[in-house]
């Protein structure tokens, strides 16, 4: 049994008594499960937050009519989150030859990726706006697939991270954004959408997305709103302590996956 299928399927005591099985059975080390996420009204721990920014590359925000506004509080929410000592993650839809070759025709919108050949890893289109402050300690990940934890290891580094909430930002709300909500919340992760900083090529469709569609699985809130939620678990300065720590590494967690 693999480490997903132990998350899935939990090892269940044997020859204790009922009550006994019934008790561990309810701890999250025997479920397998991420601890249960606090009220939405309550603090968020820094350090156990990421925000990711879904494909804000050159190319992807070509077609976006809002590319400016969403760079730029994309920019402060980033700022606002290393500041208080949470993890910052940037995804990149780029694609190699080979990526290109191997598209299944039974893929239809990959499949019409592959003939028009957009993206492609290497070129300045698939780099990320460079508005964006990345930095050396940040995770960044190249992905073939519209979801952020499709054809990367992104859950696994953000586990061994303990990382339990996720921020979303980025492109597009009807793609990528959708595709990465609903793949984190089938993984337990606690969700947060922030509404400025998200857009996509079809506004009409944006809205009943950030007013319907997103609120199932996720909170959806400004930055402003983040910021202050953040700042109310911020408590002794031990976040940004970590923070700085992590800022003094010096190498970069950039790759596939």
């Amino acid at each position: 049994m693999n480490r997903r299928q132990a998350r899935r399927y939990p090892l269940r005591p044997r020859g204790l008594p009922p009550r006994l099985t019934g008790l561990l059975a309810q701890a999250p080390w025997i479920r397998g499960h991420r601890p249960p996420a606090a009220g939405e009204s309550d603090g968020l721990d820094p350090t156990q937050c990421a925000l990711v920014v879904v494909d804000c590359q050159l190319e992807t925000l070509d077609s976006v009519s809002t590319a400016r506004e969403v760079v730029f509080h994309t920019s402060s929410a980033i700022d606002m989150v290393r500041r208080l000592g949470g993890h910052i993650v940037f995804t990149r839809l780029a694609f190699e030859d080979s990526d290109y070759r191997f598209a299944p025709s039974t893929n239809k919108q990959f499949a019409a990726l592959a003939r028009e050949r957009p993206l492609c890893n290497g070129t300045s289109g698939a780099d990320l706006h460079p508005s964006l402050p990345v930095r050396t300690d940040d995770i960044v990940v190249r992905k073939t697939r519209l979801g952020a934890f499709s054809t990367t290891k992104l859950d696994e580094r953000l586990t061994n991270l303990g990382i339990t909430t996720l921020m979303v930002a980025g492109i597009h709300a009807s793609g990528a954004i959708l595709s990465t909500v609903r793949e984190a919340a089938d993984k337990d992760y606690r969700l947060i959408a922030l509404s400025e900083c998200i857009a996509d090529t079809d506004t009409v469709a944006q809205q009943p997305l950030m007013e319907l569609i997103f609120p199932r699985q996720a909170e959806v809130i400004t930055t402003s709103m983040l910021e202050r939620r953040l700042r109310t678990k911020d408590v002794g300065g031990d976040a940004r302590m970590h923070a700085g720590m992590r800022a003094s590494s010096p190498t970069a967690h950039v790759g596939r996956g």
